[in-house]
């Protein structure tokens, strides 16, 4: 019975809202610092452990665990390449698919297989939305302020002397005086508007605007390849899921041909044998629905890297995490990075400052005690709260994404620990059955308990990776995303 309740509660978890994954924009965008990256990019802070260039290895599931108070090693200390090809190792892809043609590329835009090391690159190069993004910035990098102040101030000129025209043709009738009052008004309001176009870019408060659209855009990037990264993850917990459910199905066929012989020899009721069967049809409906939305996320990261929508995707395991990555971060220089690269910090800011402007210009203009003073008080600060309030969000949730690595490194060595366990109790149990003093569903009991301490460690990398990933885009590019935590 201890089966059916796995079912119930797998069929209660697939519930939950599946693939919501954010799709904004990217960015190509480097960090301005030497922040580390933990897919082969430069490490957060200095130190020999997390130099750069420095690859880390995947995790070999059908090797042995490390010791439980180490992390996965890294490519250059003995480990296992970080990317699994489909054309050179014999190492097996998160995919698990029986497709023999599900590894090949079959085109530039009808890639199959997908590396961790390489989504970044997709994105940029396969999203119509990054692409949209980028001639965006393109257009904004091609203004030339020299040109466009020359080519005002020419206009500015014309319109001084078409004025001047204007106003020496001499009028005879009134409704003349009328059109001729028009066209100088209308130069005259051009002119204006010329006029103050020509301030800004001679102030710099044009170029100050083209560069908060530019740095938006950047931001908007940057959000595409933070949600592309989650939905990886996504894609990857579901493929575990999908392979517990599987395990747990195959399990519960064993019970039933067990009560199935028990129900044939009187030792249970019909409604016992019944409720075994219940519980596997419940099973298989949640494993059907897992594969429909399995199926669905990998169409979602197919549209995001620009491929063909087969919903037919392998994806490559993620790169380990290496210690020194992880010994590499230091809280408060971190944190000060962090905040100059955030966007939402610097709206923020920007909208302080704004109201700042518009209050020293009202004080400037109207009494101290009109409405449109106090008026102006109260947006100044309004937005000064706001962005204090923005300020303080960012320190949190920096806090929690700092103390999420540290939790999920314990977390991963006290699920190496737990594995280390069942491998011994495995091995006992497998003694016991040569010996004859258990059944073989004992023995297959066994190693679906090791299985799943195998899973938990697993799991557990997988969350440390995530929970990284979470503190890297925060430090070198100032974006924090809740969708990116581990689960």
């Amino acid at each position: 019975m201890r089966k059916q309740w796995i079912a119930l509660l797998l069929a209660l978890a697939l519930a939950l809202p599946l693939c919501a994954i954010p799709a904004l924009a990217q960015t190509d965008q480097e960090p301005q610092t030497g922040a580390a990256e933990a897919a082969g990019e430069e490490p957060l802070s200095g130190g020999e452990a997390g130099a750069p260039g420095e690859a880390e290895a995947p995790a070999n599931p059908s090797s042995g665990e490390e010791a439980p108070d180490a992390l996965p090693p890294a490519a250059g200390d003995g480990g296992t390449p970080i990317v699994v090809r489909p054309d050179g190792t014999p190492e097996a892809t998160a995919g698990g698919s029986t497709m023999d043609d599900e590894l090949v590329f079959t085109g530039e835009d009808d890639f199959r297989y997908l590396a961790f090391e390489d989504l970044k690159d997709r994105v940029l190069e396969g999203s119509l939305t990054a692409r949209m993004l980028q001639e965006s910035i393109a257009s904004i990098d091609a203004m030339d302020y020299t040109r466009m102040y020359l080519d005002l101030s020419a206009q500015m000129s014309s319109l001084e002397a078409a004025q001047a025209m204007y106003a020496q043709i001499p009028v005879s009738t009134p409704m003349e005086g009328a059109m001729q009052g028009y066209v100088i008004s209308n130069l005259a309001s051009s002119y204006a508007s010329l006029n103050s176009t020509v301030t800004d870019l001679a102030t710099g408060k044009l170029q100050k605007d083209a560069a908060a659209a530019r740095r938006q855009l950047k931001n908007a990037q940057d959000l595409t390849v933070v949600g592309a990264e989650s939905l990886y993850f996504a894609i990857l917990e579901l493929e575990q899921t999908k392979a517990t459910l599987q395990r747990n199905l195959a399990a519960l066929d064993r019970q039933l041909q067990e009560m199935e012989l028990r129900y044939e020899l009187g030792q249970v009721s019909a409604l016992t044998l019944e409720q075994v069967r219940n519980g596997r049809a419940t099973l298989q409906s949640s494993l059907s629905t897992l594969e429909m939305n399995l199926r669905r996320c990998k169409l979602q990261m197919q549209s995001m890297v620009g491929a063909s929508l087969n919903g037919s995707l392998v994806l490559g395991p993620l790169p380990a995490l290496s210690q020194g990555l992880v010994d590499s971060m230091d809280y408060k220089p971190d944190l000060s990075e962090a905040k100059d690269h955030s966007y939402d910090l610097f709206a923020a800011k920007k909208k302080l400052d704004e109201a700042g402007e518009t209050y020293d210009d009202t004080r400037a203009s109207y009494a101290q005690d009109t409405y449109n003073v106090r008026s102006a008080r109260h947006t100044y600060e309004s937005a000064l709260y706001e962005y204090k309030m923005t300020v303080q969000g960012f320190e949190m949730n920096f806090r929690n994404a700092f103390d999420s690595v540290k939790d999920y490194q314990q977390v991963l060595r006290s699920a190496q620990t737990s594995l280390a366990f069942q491998e011994n109790t495995y091995a006992s149990q497998e003694l016991k059955y040569r010996q004859g003093t258990i059944s073989h569903n004992a023995l297959l009991d066994a190693e679906d308990a090791l299985t799943e301490a195998k899973d938990a460690v697993e799991t557990a990398r997988r969350n440390l990776f995530t929970a990284y990933r979470t503190y890297y885009w925060a430090v070198n590019y100032g974006v924090m995303s809740s969708g990116q935590t581990g689960t």
